[in-house]
């Protein structure tokens, strides 16, 4: 399969699964919108204009993972992964050193992102509460998402695990702005909205990526897996897998996830 799609790549005329052109500026087109739509946001203070701007931001963060993944790229991520409260340089570590490597084990960082609110292995026990009430919460759940990041890199930055970068900044500055132009009440909950409906909308997809329970959650599939490739297809699971690279930013490229863990490298103008 390898061999496959390093031919495959060669014919398109991209050898080392590099971003298309097309792909590149498709991202400066999105990076764009973004600046347009929080300036739309901060003059209107709509509920419509906010929702315009955690769409944007969402689609420009599928590009963010994706550049995460490729370190000529990697720099790019700063814009679209930072600004929206995520830390690019954590995903570049953890993501790509835990979460692909381990894949729905216990040394996969994101197997324990939801905790204690949503237990996502298949193996541990659920308390009541995990059981029959916080799954039906879920999207509430998810709505602090962001905040949830941001909040658990900034106390590893305290702690001094992390590093801190000039990025970090411009999420509580974004905030910050959106409340002094509308008030602290409505500033603020333009806020929430803008990072619940990012929280919502990516992490219901990352989610579906590797705790599909007729696919990903079978522990004893995985564990008699051959070798890395295999353990990678009974932990990712696709759907719409028809879908063309512009249709896939319905799901934030997120939809070929096999393809991906697969071939983490290789840009998702390309699945």
């Amino acid at each position: 399969m390898r061999l496959r799609v390093s031919a495959y790549l060669k014919e398109k005329g991209y050898p080392d699964g590099g971003p298309t052109n097309e792909c590149l500026a498709l991202y400066w087109i999105m990076q764009a919108l973004y600046f347009v739509a929080v300036a739309a946001a901060l003059k209107y203070g709509t509920i419509l204009s906010i929702l315009a701007l955690g769409l944007v931001t969402s689609w420009a963060g599928a590009f963010g993972h994706n550049w995460v993944h490729q370190p000529k790229y990697k720099w790019m991520a700063y814009l679209c992964l930072d600004i929206p409260g995520f830390s690019s340089d954590m995903w570049f570590r953890d993501h790509n050193l835990q979460h692909h490597m381990y894949t729905n084990t216990p040394w996969d960082n994101h197997y324990h992102g939801t905790d204690p609110f949503l237990v996502t292995e298949p193996t541990k026990p659920r308390a009541f509460l995990q059981k029959w009430v916080s799954p039906f919460l879920n999207p509430l759940i998810l709505s602090f998402g962001v905040i949830g990041n941001y909040t658990a890199h900034t106390v590893e930055l305290i702690k001094g695990n992390e590093k801190l970068t000039p990025w970090k900044v411009l999420f509580p500055i974004q905030i910050v702005a959106f409340m002094y132009v509308w008030g602290p009440a409505w500033g603020g909950l333009l806020c929430y909205i803008n990072t619940a409906f990012i929280g919502i909308y990516y992490f219901t997809c990352a989610l579906m990526n590797h705790n599909a329970e007729h696919i990903t959650s079978n522990v004893d599939k995985r564990n008699a897996a051959r070798d890395w490739g295999e353990a990678q297809l009974h932990s990712s699971a696709d759907w719409d897998v028809e879908s063309s690279f512009y249709r896939s930013f319905l799901y934030l490229c997120l939809n070929y996830h096999t393809v991906h863990h697969l071939f983490p490298r290789v840009c998702m103008s390309h699945h």
